[in-house]
This record gives structure tokens, sequence and C-alpha cells, in this order.
């Protein structure tokens, strides 16, 4: 597997169809328990905050077995925060390889934000209630929001709010930011990842 720097010094890509992996075909779960594991390490050698990018666009098969040891257990274990404030982005066109991502993805009630290349516009894969999925594409499209202003464009009280991005955050699809709000106070504020 190649591991290229992107753009940003937080924001790694890998590329699945490169290296010792089976190249185009990946298929059976022993071959996506050892691609998770490289994954894995390369997730915890990105600082706080960074996200690598998973780059599938090379392969040309991808069985259920292998999409959901790979993606959808590293998914859940990101989801669960082992790997902490650490993302994971799906690089993919939108063709027919994504429907074991999305399978497994649904299966297990995950979802991952997916981009057709590095800086396209993003989409997701897997499931997330509809109110979720709106307030992650008002985070998306202002870049970067407070919980007061996201609150108000959304029409909720900024408890609702804040429950909904911290949703989002724990399942990897935002950065969530706690700052310090005079006096004494706290003020969230939530980040897109691609």
């Amino acid at each position: 597997m190649a591991e290229d720097q992107s753009r940003r010094g937080s924001h790694r890509v890998f590329e699945i169809a490169s290296g010792d992996f089976g190249g185009k075909l990946m298929v059976t779960r022993r071959t996506g328990r050892a691609v998770r594991e490289v994954l894995g390490e390369a997730l915890e050698a990105l600082p706080q905050g960074g996200a690598l990018f998973v780059d599938t666009r090379g392969v040309e098969l991808m069985d259920y077995s292998f999409a959901d040891e790979a993606l959808g257990v590293l998914v859940s274990r990101v989801a669960g925060g082992e790997y902490g404030e650490r993302h994971l982005v799906l690089v993919e066109e939108d063709r027919d390889l994504l429907e074991n991502v999305e399978a497994s993805l649904r299966q297990r009630s995950l979802a991952m934000v997916r981009v057709d290349e590095l800086g396209s516009e993003p989409g997701l894969v897997g499931k997330v209630p509809d109110h979720l999925v709106d307030t992650l594409w008002a985070i998306y499209d202002a870049g970067s929001i407070t919980n007061a202003d996201l609150a108000k464009k959304l029409g909720l009280n900024h408890t609702a709010c804040n429950n909904r991005a911290t949703r989002l955050a724990k399942l990897g699809l935002i950065r969530r930011k706690v700052e310090t709000a005079a006096p004494g106070g706290r003020q969230y504020s939530y980040e897109r990842i691609a």
C-alpha cells in the first residue's frame, strides 16, 4: 500500500490498490484484516484531528467480507473512540464497488464521508438518521461553525443542536472543538473533515 502526504500535514492518503494485499482484487476477511491493521497503524500515526483518506479507486473487485473486515470494523473502532480524534474519509467514485462498503456500514448503523477525489464535494456512504444528515450538511456547507450559529441555521435550541453535532463527532464525520467563551464558559464549534 502506498501512503502519500496530502496538501495538509494532518491528512494522509492511503491507496488500497497498491502494495502486497492483492492489488486490484480485495476479497476475503483475511485480506481485509491485514489491510485494516495497516490502516489502523496509519491512523495512529496521524496527529489528533487528522484524517486518513482511504483511496479505493484502483480496486476492481471488493467483496462484502473484505469491505466489512477492512472498513466496517475500522469505522466501528473510530466511532468507538479507539483512535481518538482521528478520522476516515473514503476516496471512491460513485460505482458498484461502494455497494459492499455501504452494506457493511448500514448493517453497523455507521457512515463514512466519501469524496470522488481529493478536494471534491463530499457525500456519505452508510446509514445516519435524516436529522443528523441535515446537521452534517449544514456544517459542511459552513466549513466551520459555532454551535450557536448552527442552532440558528437549523432552527434548534442550543442543547438539541449540540447533541446532534456531538453524535456526528463521535461517528467521526466532523471535528468538534471546545473554545473558551467569556465569562468562563465554553463554546463548541464544528468543522468538516473533507
